[in-house]
């Protein structure tokens, strides 16, 4: 949640093209890092909350609380609005960034909103294209998703002492005794020392391999989990590729 620079759903429909002001919406996965257990929720740039976009529901305009719904509304002018749990800040101005089980919810039905009905449209588009893959995640004992998983349960169970370590002693502690690279920060789930950076020059703080849940696994860019679900993979593009590989 914390390090996201943009990897997954971000929309602006030409038809939404006006003076009206439009924000933006993301996704993020962070394990254990997530709030909720990861449940349907939006978090969201603290600049925002308290304005016509993330408001106490039936005020004008009083902050959401934090584990409450809140009233949001994409558009200015209060369109493209709905109610959905808040559980937080978030990393990104002008944006709204939700979770996977959110989008499954939503996209089960064809939202009045038009922005989340273009990502639902986008992400079903990209969930068609896995779907056409082999799902090593749901599937790892399919012979070509062997050394797939294998490499990254690896991964996760090399992490996992590290990522017991660190919450026992503390992240001051531990990063004193470890190597700057081995360092870690927000709550031990994330490296301390960003490696992560694109083309664009944008750099982040990777997700560790720990901080995945049980049978979901950190994408190629340390930028989220991928779950084998194929709605909200296909969306996270070549984050969780490696576990759909050809048939």
């Amino acid at each position: 949640m914390f390090f996201r620079v943009g990897l997954a759903i971000i929309l602006l429909s030409a038809s939404l093209v006006t003076n009206a002001e439009v924000k933006e919406i993301t996704m993020y996965s962070d394990g254990v890092s997530c709030p909720g257990s990861c449940d349907a929720h939006v978090v969201f740039d603290k600049a925002m909350n308290g304005t016509e976009f993330a408001h106490n529901p039936g005020t004008k305009y009083a902050a959401c609380k934090k584990n409450e719904e809140c009233h949001i509304c994409f558009e200015s002018g209060g369109k493209q609005c709905l109610d959905v749990m808040y559980r937080g800040n978030g990393p990104h101005a002008n944006t709204f960034d939700f979770t996977p089980k959110f989008y499954q919810q939503v996209c089960a039905g064809t939202p009045t909103q038009l922005l989340l009905a273009e990502a639902c449209n986008n992400m079903r588009k990209s969930a068609k294209s896995l779907d056409k893959r082999i799902n090593c995640i749901a599937t790892p004992d399919n012979n070509k998703c062997h050394n797939i998983i294998a490499l990254a349960e690896s991964a996760r169970k090399l992490d996992i002492p590290k990522y017991a370590k660190c919450l026992q002693q503390g992240e001051h502690a531990y990063n004193q005794s470890v190597p700057p690279a081995e360092q870690r920060a927000h709550n031990c789930a994330y490296e301390l020392q960003g490696s992560g950076i694109n083309s664009q020059g944008q750099t982040w703080k990777k997700l560790l391999p720990a901080a995945c849940k049980d049978n979901t696994y950190v994408g190629r860019d340390g930028l989220d989990c991928c779950s084998g679900n194929t709605l909200t993979d296909g969306q996270l593009g070549l984050e969780c590729k490696a576990f759909y590989p050809s048939r």
